[in-house]
């Protein structure tokens, strides 16, 4: 396989990962929306949060770049289920729940006001991005042990520590046995599939969660990593289009209704795999290897990479073409023959 790993690793450090800059403004907005919904809901009489929990691709620390800035920071919100009944013991709806948080972060300041979603409080700011504040309870069981509830359509049993616990395992896991890109995939292949916004595609965290099914490369180059991965993952999803949570039993991430946002995957990562066989014929040059790179991550960050290359193999061919033509025929040293009678 023609070697671009440097290629791959370039484009991921700087048109896919996030720069420490960036992701220090992400957190500093975390944390003042924090201190926001605690002022906010003290100001409004309302019960304190129990704690704080970041979720999704921010703490996993899989946010890639994305236009305008547009970046989603889920951070979800804990109360007690005894702080959420009234003076007469009746239980908040989830939508008051939302309603209450959506109150308590709500400002003048905003361009956009805080709004209630369905799962969430959504919190816009100007830079481009927002913070998603999912609404939990804690309740204990008969025996003591504590589970949590979601604030969405109804109060729903949830796991908002979950995901983070199953996304570190995994991480440390693939660091133990040697394969140390686990999160550098994830983005990259988020990557492949934001720069098509045509498609109709599955969210990041179902691809997260087929990276993490799909992938067993062994390999140290990134770039050998990354083409075994979408060839995993194409071969699991041609055997099944759905997909299961992680964590959650019982419950799909994809299913029949939604199953042609990974069959439309599918397409996307079978062509990506027969562009890149092209890696593996004896005459791939360097220009034709990022050619097929370009192709599957749909970038123009290798253009002047690959301008660069075809001159360097137009240069190469000149000179060996050269030598050719300075080096002495076999026949040279042979003395004409005398055909005089």
């Amino acid at each position: 396989m023609k070697d671009c790993d440097r290629d791959i690793r370039d484009y991921h450090r700087e048109e896919v990962a996030l720069t420490q800059a960036q992701l220090d403004e992400l957190k500093e907005h975390r944390d003042t929306n924090r201190k926001r919904v605690r002022d906010g809901l003290s100001d409004n009489d309302e019960p304190a949060p129990t704690r704080s929990v970041t979720q999704g691709s921010y703490a996993m620390r899989t946010v890639i770049q994305e236009p305008n800035k547009a970046y989603d920071i889920d951070d979800g919100v804990i109360f007690t289920e005894e702080s959420l009944r009234g003076p007469q013991g009746g239980e908040k709806s989830p939508l008051d729940a939302r309603k209450m948080v959506r109150d308590a972060v709500h400002s003048d300041q905003f361009a956009t006001p805080p709004e209630v979603k369905k799962n969430c409080v959504r919190v816009h700011y100007s830079a481009g991005h927002h913070v998603d504040i999912p609404v939990y309870r804690s309740l204990d069981d008969s025996a003591g042990e504590t589970y949590y509830e979601h604030a969405g359509a109804e109060w729903k049993e949830s796991d908002p520590d979950g995901v983070n616990a199953w996304f570190k395992g995994w991480v440390g896991q693939k660091k133990a046995t040697g394969q140390p890109n686990s999160r550098e995939l994830i983005r990259l292949i988020k990557s492949m599939c934001k720069n098509r916004p045509s498609l109709s595609l599955p969210s990041g965290f179902v691809l997260t969660v087929l990276v993490e099914e799909c992938y067993r490369s062994g390999a140290k180059r990134f770039d050998e990593s990354l083409r075994d991965t979408i060839t995993e993952m194409s071969e699991r999803l041609e055997n099944d289009l759905w997909v299961p949570h992680p964590v959650v039993d019982d419950e799909w991430l994809i299913d029949s209704d939604s199953e042609n946002k990974t069959r439309n995957l599918l397409e996307l990562l079978d062509r990506a795999v027969d562009t890149l066989d092209d890696l593996d014929l004896p005459n791939c040059t360097r220009s034709k290897a990022l050619r097929a790179w370009k192709k599957v991550l749909r970038t123009e960050f290798f253009d002047e990479r690959i301008t660069e290359a075809e001159e360097d193999e137009k240069a190469a061919t000149a000179s060996s073409a050269a030598v050719l033509g300075a080096a002495p025929k076999p026949w040279a040293h042979i003395a004409p023959t005398n055909t005089q009678a």
